[in-house]
């Protein structure tokens, strides 16, 4: 499932950006800011630097 391997990306690496979920699960770009939204209202990930922008990335939440 894309939302598992996007958090485990995250986990691994520490942050995933928007381009990352793109090419890792093979969507468009509007498609991978729809998940990446997706997993920040669910709590699994949080913006963090830029909020908009090619720099914009997203970190895991501290696992509970």
């Amino acid at each position: 499932q894309m939302e598992q391997m996007i958090l485990q990306f995250a986990r691994a690496h520490g942050r995933i950006s928007r381009k990352d979920v793109a090419e890792l699960c093979r969507v468009d770009h509007p498609k991978a800011y729809r998940l990446l939204t997706k997993l920040v209202k669910e709590g699994k990930l949080v913006a963090s630097g830029p909020k908009t922008g090619r720099n914009a990335f997203y970190v895991p939440t501290k696992a509970r």
